[in-house]
């Protein structure tokens, strides 16, 4: 009787451990399914409804469960049966994300190794360890993981958005990084037994695999920096059109190709007739504000190649690439008309206020320089000024008014 009893409590225990063993094995997955799904929402971003969105995850889920327990009985590596479904997770990801293609697997085996790699380092820890409820060890770990995620959320995202940016840039060979990661995690699958020089080549990888997103992210960041003090450095502060020294540059590479093709360019003085009163009456705020204004008008004027910078104050030069002198006196009207059109609305004015452009335009000849250039078209532009205001004036007209007067 009390041996019956005895056997009957060990086979109570032996079920009730073996529920609490599978009960922690299925909270992990879980643990560890919505941590991924919730890395993918950090890193992602949605097009689909949040119905859709549902759906889609309740099928695939599904689906994946199903062909789980098929091939359970199949006799192949749990581990590696995982992997293999666990990729079609990238199924909805496709459906569900606005990314590129390449960006979607990128991340997606990106979180898969990653989490992966550092869930196999908790099973090994959890075998050497041998805790009374297996799984323990992975749970636990899970757990620290799920609390770390705000702080990746932080740290993280910008980087990877970065990489995500080359990305979509045709760089498509950062995607096969993380599949390369991957396949390194499957190839743990084949290790039958927990070794600790196994455990031990499974944190370097882990590390490695980390330290080499670091170094690309860093590599990218550190490329847009230099890129925006390139910017910064050509470009005016207030108007974001290109500065003097850019401009400088630009019309020498237009000179010299001019020098060994013999393809005329000119050049277009513009200056706001009456600027200074702009600034008395409506203040520098204003006039700050007017300048950006006309800057837009200009650029939306000028052909895709022509190129507009800030000369200094309320005075710009355009340079205009394979232009001939009637040529540039058409673009210059055009410009000219855009700016008369326009009714400027900015903070101070009780109204609209109407704004005119004079023009003076230039064009290269054999005997030039790029300062005769630049001095003609100014003369041109001032000889505008005092003529009339609102009107495009070619150095040659001077010449002509000139020889007639």
């Amino acid at each position: 009787m009390i041996v019956s009893l005895a056997i009957k409590t060990e086979i109570i225990m032996r079920e009730m451990m073996l529920d609490s063993i599978m009960s922690m094995f299925f909270l992990s997955r879980s643990v560890y399914l919505i941590e991924n799904i919730i890395l993918l929402y950090i890193f992602l971003e949605t097009k689909r409804s949040r119905g859709f969105q549902f759906l889609v995850c309740i099928a695939s889920w599904g689906t994946i469960t199903l062909f789980h327990f098929f091939l359970n009985n199949i006799n192949l590596n749990p581990l590696l049966i995982s992997y293999i479904l666990g990729s079609l997770y990238l199924i909805p990801v496709i459906l569900i994300f606005k990314e590129t293609f390449q960006a979607k697997i990128f991340v997606f085996y990106l979180i898969y190794s990653l989490t992966q790699l550092i869930y196999l380092i908790f099973v090994n820890i959890d075998h050497f360890l041998s805790p009374p409820i297996p799984h323990t060890f992975v749970f636990l770990g899970l757990i620290l993981e799920l609390v770390a995620l705000p702080f990746i959320r932080r740290y993280m995202k910008s980087p990877l958005k970065d990489i995500i940016g080359i990305l979509d840039q045709h760089k498509k060979s950062f995607t096969l990084f993380p599949i390369l990661s991957f396949l390194l995690l499957a190839s743990y699958a084949f290790q039958e037994r927990y070794l600790l020089s196994t455990f031990i080549t499974l944190i370097l990888s882990t590390m490695l695999i980390f330290f080499s997103y670091y170094l690309i992210a860093t590599s990218i960041s550190g490329a847009r920096r230099q890129q925006e003090l390139e910017r910064i450095s050509i470009t005016d502060s207030l108007t974001g059109l290109y500065n003097r020294r850019y401009m400088e540059q630009k019309i020498q590479q237009e000179f010299n190709r001019y020098q060994k093709t013999g393809s005329e360019f000119a050049l277009a003085s513009a200056d706001i007739d009456f600027f200074k009163n702009i600034n008395d009456l409506y203040g520098h705020d204003g006039g700050d504000s007017l300048l950006k204004s006309i800057t837009e008008d200009m650029c939306k004027s000028i052909r895709t190649y022509d190129t507009v910078a800030r000369w200094g104050g309320e005075e710009f030069l355009i340079l205009l690439p394979a232009t001939n002198k009637e040529q540039a006196v058409i673009l210059a009207e055009r410009i000219r008309k855009t700016v008369e059109a326009h009714r400027y609305e900015f903070d101070g004015a009780n109204k609209p206020v109407a704004v005119t452009l004079t023009l003076g335009v230039s064009v290269v000849n054999s005997r030039d320089t790029i300062e005769g250039m630049i001095k003609r078209a100014d003369k041109a532009m001032y000889y505008g000024k005092r003529k009339s205001r609102n009107c495009v004036i070619s150095f040659d007209e001077i010449k002509k008014d000139t020889v007639n007067g």
